[in-house]
């Protein structure tokens, strides 16, 4: 009796089964039998490292090659700043108006369930320019700035659509410049590690933003400039 696709009816053994299975198969060796049973103990093992290492990784903080280091006084760390927004651009020519926001500090958190404190923050700045940069130099101006940071032996990462760089320094100090989508230019600077703020700005009594008549933030370019405008 035959069913469709060569299936036995519920009940009945295959002959060829009932074949196979009346010839006495022969007997692994005891050492392969062993071998063969210690693959899925190692796999099990090596699955439950790995597991144990993505919780790991999951629950601390992301790769900080500054979380490590020496704490830097809060004046220290803002000349740092200064002194990579100043790097960024001391190649531009003519040179670009902008003005500097006040330091952002943040506290760093580990990821995951167990969130907690790191013990250090970050410093960041950010230089907004006020020129008027057509976007036909765009190129011009990013490839400036990603010359002086490539001469300084920093590694550099390109934004999509070109419309950004970023270098990390040797000291894992970050620097980035970026194009957005109304023309605004912003480059900002990220050191660390520095204390945890206990309540007040560890950089003194912060000095107000630039506003525009709205209230915005005033960061869109409004100077032209014989060369960087046209």
């Amino acid at each position: 009796m035959s069913t469709p696709h060569g299936r036995v009816p519920h009940g009945r053994t295959s002959p060829i089964s009932a074949a196979r299975s009346n010839v006495p198969r022969p007997r692994k060796p005891l050492t392969g039998r062993l071998a063969a049973a210690a693959v899925p103990l190692a796999l099990v093992l090596a699955l439950t490292a790995c597991g144990a290492l993505t919780a790991a990784v999951d629950d601390g903080a992301r790769p900080d090659p500054t979380a490590t280091a020496p704490l830097m006084p809060p004046g220290q760390a803002l000349q740092k700043l200064d002194a990579l927004l100043e790097e960024a651009t001391s190649n531009v020519q003519p040179a670009l108006r902008y003005w500097d926001a006040w330091p952002e500090v943040r506290e760093q958190y580990s990821s995951g369930l167990n969130e907690h404190s790191l013990g250090y923050a970050k410093a960041s700045r950010k230089r907004h320019v006020m020129t008027k940069v057509a976007p036909a130099k765009y190129t011009t101006l990013l490839d400036t700035v990603r010359s002086v940071w490539t001469a300084k032996g920093y590694r550099i990462e390109v934004g999509p659509a070109g419309q950004a760089v970023s270098a990390t320094t040797a000291e894992g100090f970050s620097v980035r410049i970026g194009v957005g989508s109304a023309g605004d230019i912003d480059i900002q600077a990220t050191v660390s590690p520095i204390p945890v703020p206990d309540g007040r700005d560890p950089f003194g009594t912060p000095t107000p933003d630039p506003v525009m008549s709205n209230g915005n933030p005033d960061v869109l370019p409004k100077y032209d400039d014989p060369y960087w405008s046209l």
